[in-house]
């Protein structure tokens, strides 16, 4: 076996359906299925001409682009595993991230050896192979699809998240056959073969498996690019979007997208407001929210208007209601909070013992557990989940929190308890605002995720986005 096989299909089946679209000059690029793979084709060659072999790790690091996907398949078809490090992380995180998965390979493009340059642990790789001169070699390849094991390691993804040490996420081969599964049913992605719009790689990667082209956008999500989507000819316009609240909120100042008939949205709390201008702005469209995490995608999904309406019913600025579990997850909750299994579930990470300990389990039966890091309590009908708040922060903080939401018609704001025990409302907030429970306002610039642009960095908004430093 081996993943690659089922975006390979398509190169069989339908060579010129569209599998990639990338803004740029005029009216962008669009490459094919077969575009795509003689792309891998080239640069596999190369790769094997350089002595990759299955079982090796490549360090990928490129701009959002054809060729980077195209280089995906080729390390992947031979057996092969892809090591991606955020390039935004803290140079020790990067040091040490690079140290742990000791790849053999860094492929770059002129980007990323500037990056790479920055840190001895990927100075010291023993093979660096720029990307351009890769494809540069005389082809006549013919794609290489190696047959390995369904726990051979397809990729390994390096992330902190807002806090913590690196970790890092390994997505089996048979682990993203299925996810791209268990996506494709939680979504209705079988019954579609129109464009998506998506901001996820992961879920690009679950559309090139399908057949689905993928209208890709690099960040930052510039006007003009944005603009360019509703210029696309019909056969390239979205169908579906899938993206996270801030691209969601940005999407609609500056593109129409009259096509739109299924969006999903997750990656974070979404504000009901945001969710009500999408309905207001695509009435006839049906709208997901989805619940999940690096880990596990997708955990939960819900009708998101209902999801709204039952937010809004019991007061809440945010969009609560998390939907019920999708049929693959297992799932149970102890005091610190959610635990779920599944085929798609990934297992311990690599490089890092102490989240292995903390938020990993391995049951009887062998299957693989993964900590959420959240509350979540049942509804009424004992079938969807209600978020309450991140297991490291006091319940009651977070209804505070909620509470303040509601109260000041805004969620750029967060609760920060003082080691005092003072309870600090952090945000763009007014300093003179009066909020019952909250012991003092501190107004500071909200910083958010570097990945998505929505979960608020709490540690580097305390940090960087006011003058004032905790105690």
């Amino acid at each position: 076996m081996n993943c690659v096989q089922l975006a390979l299909d398509h190169v069989e089946q339908s060579p010129d359906r569209p599998a990639i679209w990338l803004p740029g000059p005029a009216k962008g690029k669009t490459a094919s299925f077969a575009e795509l793979f003689a792309l891998a084709c080239a640069l596999q060659r190369s790769l094997v001409a350089s002595g990759v072999q299955s079982g090796d790790l490549v360090l990928l690091q490129d701009r959002l682009s054809l060729r980077l996907y195209a280089a995906v398949f080729a390390i992947l078809g031979l057996g092969a595993t892809v090591v991606l490090i955020e390039p935004w992380m803290p140079a020790a995180h990067i040091e040490r991230a690079a140290r742990t998965a000791a790849p053999k390979f860094f492929v770059s493009g002129w980007l990323g050896r500037l990056w790479g340059i920055r840190h001895p642990a990927i100075r010291a790789i023993p093979h660096k192979l720029n990307v351009r001169r890769l494809l540069q070699q005389p082809n006549g390849w013919k794609f290489v699809v190696e047959d390995v094991e369904p726990d051979q390691p397809g990729t390994v993804s390096f992330t902190s998240g807002t806090t913590g040490e690196p970790k890092g996420v390994v997505r089996t081969q048979g682990g993203l056959l299925r996810q791209r599964q268990v996506l494709a049913r939680a979504l209705d992605a079988a019954q579609q073969a129109r464009p998506d719009l998506c901001i996820f790689a992961n879920f690009v990667l679950a559309n090139l498996a399908s057949g689905r082209p993928s209208i890709i956008l690099p960040d930052p999500w510039k006007p003009r690019l944005l603009r360019q989507l509703d210029n696309l000819p019909p056969a390239l316009q979205p169908h579906s979007l899938t993206c996270g609240p801030a691209f969601l909120s940005t999407l609609m100042q500056h593109a129409n997208l009259p096509r739109l008939k299924s969006l999903h949205v997750g990656g974070a709390l979404t504000d009901c407001r945001t969710f009500e201008r999408a309905f207001q702005r695509w009435p006839q469209a049906h709208f997901r929210h989805l619940y999940g995490s690096t880990e596990a995608e997708p955990v939960a999904v819900a009708d998101a208007q209902i999801a709204v309406l039952q937010s809004r019913e019991k007061g809440y600025f945010q969009t609560l209601l998390l939907g019920s579990p999708v049929a693959e997850i297992a799932h149970h909750s102890d005091a610190r909070g959610l635990w779920v299994s599944g085929p798609h579930v990934c297992g311990p990470y690599l490089g890092n013992h102490a989240a292995n300990r903390t938020d990993k389990r391995t049951d009887e039966q062998g299957r693989a557990w993964h900590f959420m890091g959240d509350r979540i309590s049942p509804c009424d009908d004992g079938r969807d989940w209600w978020y309450r708040g991140r297991a490291n922060q006091p319940e009651s903080d977070f209804a505070l929190e909620q509470r303040a939401y509601s109260a000041l018609q805004s969620s750029n704001c967060f609760i920060h308890r003082m080691h005092t025990g003072e309870i600090l409302l952090v945000g763009e907030v007014d300093a003179a605002a009066k909020l019952p429970g909250v012991d003092r306002v501190v107004t500071a610039r909200i910083i958010r995720d570097r990945r998505h642009r929505a979960r608020i960095d709490r540690p580097r908004t305390l940090k960087e986005g006011t003058k004032w430093a905790p105690g």
